[in-house]
């Protein structure tokens, strides 16, 4: 085994910035710690990507990613670490810890009192909007603003550009969060203009594959469909905004524009490509649809609840890994060959 001299760890660290270094880990800490607590404290909460903590795992690897793409920019500004803004900034990184310990003491009662005064319907829609729905949708945007001003402390607008994904992203699932909390099911009526395409679409493939299907009112709560199977089995659901593919287009559009980022693909492919992953994920999304009317139709509504709810996210994930694993291929292998062969042919 190869032992480095002494000589060349020093060398190798002479060339990192340690003051820029210490900030990227303290990011990281100030997020991984209370991440850690919360999944102690409740791991249930992180098997789920739609009012669940699982989205965190995303906003890490976005943050991830976007230090690596990012690391030659921000360490060109310089940066000193004691200086008032960053030890602002390390102060502030700490508040999700302790807000993420102070769940065990009191804070929690206290969060959900706040909800009963901002006015989440938990009266009409149940008290989950006040104990889960809400307490979630209020912890991310927290969250985010801790990391959007920190951000902006240690690195400067510098730096909130760098991590422009991963700052929308998390902000963008406390808006979603919020939105759907304190307008349950059908009645943010914006959003309610994906759900007659979404069962549209989940009927006919039903149709498609020899089940009956009847759409029905649901009022307030969004549009119905009773699904009827082998033996005269049926199974009745209701989709809101919430499940005909506005969330789904929400996380594609992040990961998409982290893929395109920095990337030298033309604008046109670059049309082409978000275009044609929005088609597809809204698509994905109706397939999902499809997947648990299908298990509550042949296997009850449990399964169907446990499909919603866990097995259901997959899809996009699938969907999303296959479909960026291809777009890189094909601009590496394909594209990029094409390129070169065009390049040679203009040489005289």
């Amino acid at each position: 085994m190869i032992i480095p001299s002494k000589e060349q760890i020093n060398r190798l660290l002479s060339g990192i910035d340690r003051s820029f270094l210490l900030q990227t880990v303290l990011v990281f800490a100030a997020f991984v710690v209370p991440l850690i607590i919360l999944y102690v404290i409740d791991s249930g909460s992180f098997n789920y990507l739609w009012k669940g903590r699982a989205p965190y795992l995303l906003f890490l690897w976005l943050l991830f990613l976007e230090a690596i793409l990012g690391w030659k920019k921000l360490k060109e500004e310089h940066i000193t670490f004691w200086t008032k803004k960053t030890v602002l900034a390390a102060v502030i990184l700490l508040l999700p810890t302790v807000y993420a310990t102070g769940l065990n003491f009191g804070l929690n009662a206290g969060i959900v009192e706040l909800g009963r005064a901002v006015g989440v319907p938990a009266e009409q829609f149940g008290e989950w909007y006040l104990t889960h729905s809400w307490l979630f949708s209020f912890e991310y945007i927290l969250f985010a603003i801790f990391f959007v001003t920190s951000i902006w402390l240690l690195y400067g607008a510098g730096g909130l550009k760098t991590f422009a994904v991963s700052s929308f992203f998390i902000g963008g699932v406390g808006v979603f969060y919020m939105i759907d909390t304190l307008y349950p099911y059908g009645t943010f009526t914006i959003l309610q203009s994906f759900v007659p395409v979404t069962v549209s679409g989940a009927t006919y493939i039903l149709n498609f594959l020899g089940y009956g299907t009847r759409t029905f009112s649901g009022g307030a709560d969004g549009l119905g469909l009773i699904v009827t199977g082998a033996g005269g089995k049926t199974y009745r659901a209701i989709i809101s905004w919430s499940c005909a593919g506005s969330h789904s287009l929400f996380l594609y559009s992040f990961m998409i524009m982290l893929f395109l980022r920095g990337t030298s693909i033309s604008r046109t492919r670059k049309i082409i490509y978000v275009v044609a992953g929005a088609a597809g994920t809204f698509f994905v999304n109706i397939l999902r649809i499809v997947a648990i009317l299908l298990a509550g139709v042949n296997s009850g509504a449990s399964l169907a609840t446990t499909f919603h709810e866990f097995y259901g996210e997959f899809f996009f994930i699938a969907w999303m890994f296959i479909y960026l694993s291809i777009l890189y291929l094909l601009e590496t292998r394909l594209i990029h060959k094409i390129h070169n062969k065009k390049q040679q042919h203009k040489i005289p």
